[in-house]
């Protein structure tokens, strides 16, 4: 089992909030529920020098979309924080799924026309 970011497992095999992690995943939220993107977070988490859970300098979009994700937060986050997270997570997905359960984009993007000089 891999402890979540944020924790420390005690002796007694719970988890406990480590303080000066709970900034950061505290701040991941609030930048997201702010707009900022998962890649816009990962830039923001990068100039503060925070490095990811593994250690590494940069975070990865997928890392921070996982924490955002992770209902174990909740206890650092609080509920409606959490929930309004999932929330926002669902309205900028632009990806839907047919009958079948294939996922399709709900939005078809296309460039715009070119000027004919």
């Amino acid at each position: 089992m891999r402890i979540p970011y944020g924790f420390d497992l005690t002796s007694i095999g719970t988890l406990e909030i480590r303080e000066n992690e709970a900034e950061t995943v505290r701040m991941i939220f609030d930048y997201y529920l702010a707009g900022a993107s998962l890649g816009k977070v990962v830039d923001m988490l990068h100039k503060k020098q925070i490095s990811s859970p593994t250690g590494k300098a940069k975070w990865t979009r997928a890392a921070v979309d996982h924490l955002l994700s992770n209902s174990k937060y909740i206890a650092i986050v609080g509920f409606e924080s959490f929930a309004d997270v999932q929330f926002e997570k669902s309205s900028r997905c632009n990806v839907d799924y047919d009958k079948a359960g294939t996922p399709r984009r709900t939005t078809r993007y296309v460039s715009p026309p070119m000027l004919q000089i």
